[in-house]
């Protein structure tokens, strides 16, 4: 397993804010996807008591990790742990929030008027300059003792504070990023839906860690059919504590297993890690 390489020369960077939030970029355009830094406490979240978003956090991470403007912010699904904050990034970018229809609810609970919100199904496509984007639905993974955590829709607007359980997961996407230095894939949950990407072709895929089950099998089902050369796990950093500061992992998920595995059955894969707050180039691949 290597980091990334920093950010050096023409291609795609990336920036992680952990869990599966990051900062796009070419150096012309950039976006968001699932931005999340308002982390709160096992106990607060396991117990449903309202949360909000921490606006002094949005807005030093905003700062922090756009380079470039930001286009967009892109949601995958709308459980807490990614779309909370989401609205709250693209209010102070001024873009639009592009998810799902529980996703645009969440928006309007924050407050953005509807010309901010764009809804999106599955097979739907956004330009953003020189970037393709493509959203493929899934299925989210039994991430919670064998289950999917708050399955459902967000029906009406969202407001907060709001307990996780709130926070529906109102549809899977896995997320194409397209460009002309290469593709990769953000899939934000351990899940998938047979033949999901078949025929998508991928430099660089981000497999969500926590909660997969067999690790051989969700690769099978998700990585293998694009072909890609490279994964950069997300989502297996410990999201109960401060973005930058997680101790180790989150519950549940064995990240040594995860790379033994890759070792031993796909000795051709090459497994790099983001590191929160730095931007690297991932595309095209060193």
């Amino acid at each position: 397993m290597r980091p990334v390489a920093p950010a050096d020369g023409p291609g795609v960077f990336v920036t992680s804010i952990g869990n599966a939030g990051m900062y796009v970029t070419d150096g012309e355009t950039g976006f968001m996807i699932d931005p999340f830094v308002s982390r709160y406490g096992i106990a607060r979240v396991a117990l449903g008591c309202g949360m909000s978003p921490r606006l002094n956090l949005v807005a030093e991470w905003f700062d922090r990790v756009v380079t470039h403007g930001c286009a967009a912010v892109l949601v995958g699904h709308s459980h807490y742990d990614h779309a909370m904050d989401a609205p709250f990034f693209a209010a102070r970018a001024g873009c639009p929030l592009v998810g799902s229809e529980s996703t645009a609810n969440i928006g309007r609970g924050a407050g953005l008027a509807e010309e901010m919100l764009q809804v999106i199904h599955n097979g739907d496509s956004i330009d953003l300059g020189r970037f393709h984007i493509r959203f493929i639905q899934g299925e989210h993974g039994p991430a919670l003792f064998g289950r999917i955590p708050y399955p459902g829709t967000i029906d009406r607007p969202l407001k907060t504070p709001a307990g996780a359980g709130k926070y529906r997961m109102g549809g899977f996407f896995g997320i194409v990023v397209e460009h002309p230095a290469g593709t990769f894939i953000q899939h934000s949950s351990a899940g998938w839906v047979d033949g999901m990407y078949e025929g998508v072709h991928a430099d660089v895929f981000m497999p969500c860690l926590a909660g997969r089950a067999d690790t051989d099998n969700y690769l099978r089902h998700v990585a293998d059919p694009t072909c890609a050369t490279t994964v950069i796990p997300i989502h297996f950093d410990n999201m109960f504590d401060p973005v930058g500061w997680a101790r180790g992992f989150v519950p549940g998920v064995d990240f040594c297993e995860f790379l033994d595995t890759v070792a031993a059955t796909r000795p051709h894969l090459k497994v790099a890690t983001l590191a929160p707050g730095v931007q690297s180039r991932i595309l095209p691949e060193s």
